[in-house]
């Protein structure tokens, strides 16, 4: 419709154009003719001159072509600046009504699960989940454990892309302190982060620290280390995460890890000595499923979602 009605203002331009055109034609179209006229010039003196005549038909022709020309220019700014006002106008309601549509959304959600469960419980699940702007995919967690002057030494690795699933951008600051239970030594090993095209824009170098890149790790008072870095996530894109660490314990190894966002699917990797037993407790919504054990090895997996703060309580002991 509004194609049609375009059309239809641009042939009335044409037809104002044409018809100018067609009056300044006739305007230019006549015979030229002369008129003998007298001059005062002074007392009683007079001057004859000869003086081209315009007919005045012509005069009329040339005067309706100006208007005609006029006209169209004046129709043309016209349908430029309606059409402006019109897109912007256009442009404006539908972001007031999606922002209407929005609301309206949000407070019948709120009503209808306000209903199904309580207040307080419905107010976490809003935070933690409906509100959540970011999740967590191809998420794996790696333990590999292994003997080290009567110790346990294990190397923790955890991989997962930070996708934005909002209309904008989303800032995540992280912050992860390595204080594990029985544990004497901390060493970061790698700490990075990729955009989706491979930029760099976290990076921990462990052998010259002064190439690291917008990150800071400190000792804390415990004897155990507190990584600080901050990463932008575009909107409906993500970044890639990857950090390492070894810690050691003695004789037996007790801990966890649990996840800040939302998970969809994870991938837990599992390494330990012969002779040792490791045990895995979940908190988590759905089953850990093993998918391979063995004396050395356990792998586990997640199909579906994690909540953020759930995890697993990781328990590894010499076999009496």
């Amino acid at each position: 419709m509004n194609q049609l009605k375009s059309i239809g203002w641009v042939l009335l331009i044409l037809s104002v154009i044409i018809a100018g055109l067609f009056m300044d034609y006739q305007g230019n179209n006549y015979e030229i003719s002369y008129q003998t006229i007298e001059v005062a010039i002074g007392e009683n003196k007079t001057e004859t001159k000869t003086i081209l005549s315009t007919p005045p038909t012509v005069q009329a022709y040339k005067l309706f072509a100006n208007f005609l020309y006029g006209l169209a220019v004046t129709l043309f700014v016209t349908l430029f600046v309606a059409r402006k006002l019109e897109e912007n106008q256009k442009e404006k309601h539908k972001k007031e009504l999606d922002k209407l549509r929005e609301a309206v959304n949000v407070n019948v959600f709120d009503a209808l699960f306000k209903t199904l469960i309580p207040e307080e419980i419905f107010q976490i699940v809003k935070t933690e989940i409906i509100e959540n702007k970011v999740i967590r995919r191809k998420a794996h967690w790696t333990f590999v454990f292994e003997e080290s002057d009567d110790k346990i030494k294990m190397t923790a690795t955890t991989h997962y892309e930070l996708h934005n699933v909002s209309k904008e951008p989303v800032t995540d600051p992280v912050n992860i302190e390595i204080d594990p239970l029985s544990s004497d030594t901390n060493i970061i090993k790698k700490a990075e982060c990729l955009s989706s095209d491979g930029t760099i824009v976290v990076q921990y170098n462990p052998n010259d620290e002064s190439n690291n890149k917008n990150i800071s790790i400190e000792d804390t008072n415990a004897g155990g280390k507190r990584i600080n870095y901050t990463v932008t996530v575009p909107s409906n894109d993500y970044i890639e995460s990857t950090f390492e660490y070894s810690t050691m314990y003695p004789q037996a190894v007790y801990d966890c890890q649990y996840t800040k966002y939302p998970i969809i699917d994870l991938n837990i990797n599992t390494v330990f000595p012969t002779g040792y037993k490791l045990t895995i407790f979940p908190t988590l919504s759905n089953n850990l499923k093993t998918i391979s054990e063995g004396c050395t090895h356990k792998n586990f997996k997640v199909e579906g979602g994690i909540l953020p703060r759930q995890g697993i309580i990781y328990i590894l002991e010499k076999i009496s």
